[in-house]
C-alpha cells in the first residue's frame, strides 16, 4: 500500500479474519486502495468494504449484478439472493479448489448457458453426484435448469 502506483490488489486466501485486518488496514493507511475479495467462501464480504473479484461470479454475473442492485437500494431480497449464491460458492469452491472450473462447467451447461460441461483435461473433475448439487444450486437462483 506504500506504493502509490499500485492501485490495489487482489487478496485470495479464503480467510475472512486475514481479509478484515487488510480491510481495516487499508482504511486507516490509505481509503483509496482497492482490495478485490476472491473469498468466494465469503461473498458478503462486500459488506465489509471489500471490491470484489470472485471467480464465483462467472457462474451467474447476471445474479450477481442484481443481488448488487438490490445491495445499493437496501433492498432486503437481497439477503436471500446472496445466501443462494453463497451456497453456490460452498459448493463450488471446496477442496481440491483447483475443481471449481469443472463445477463452473457443469452449472453453466445446466443452467442453458454454454452447449457442454467438458473442461481441459488436465483440469481436476468432479464427481458424478456434482451434477444433482449443482442443478440444486441452479433452481435456487431460478435458473430452469435442464437434467
Amino acid at each position: 500500500m506504500d506504493i502509490p502506483a499500485i492501485k490495489g490488489m487482489k487478496h485470495s486466501s479464503l480467510d475472512r479474519l486475514t481479509e478484515l485486518a487488510r480491510l481495516r488496514l487499508r482504511d486507516q493507511h490509505r481509503p483509496d486502495f482497492r482490495i478485490y475479495t476472491g473469498n468466494d467462501l465469503g461473498i458478503d464480504m462486500i459488506e465489509y468494504g471489500s471490491d470484489y473479484l470472485l471467480g464465483l461470479a462467472c457462474f451467474a454475473p447476471e445474479k450477481f449484478a442484481e443481488r448488487d442492485r438490490l445491495w445499493e437500494c437496501g433492498d432486503a431480497r437481497y439477503y436471500a439472493l446472496s445466501d443462494a449464491l453463497q451456497h453456490l460458492g460452498n459448493v463450488a469452491f471446496r477442496a481440491p479448489v483447483p475443481a471449481y472450473k469443472h463445477s463452473a462447467a457443469l452449472f453453466l451447461h445446466l443452467a442453458g448457458k454454454i452447449p457442454s460441461d467438458r473442461t481441459h483435461p488436465r483440469n481436476p473433475g468432479r464427481p458424478t453426484w456434482e451434477r444433482e448439487i449443482l442443478l440444486d444450486c441452479a433452481r435456487r437462483l431460478g435458473f430452469p435448469a435442464r437434467d
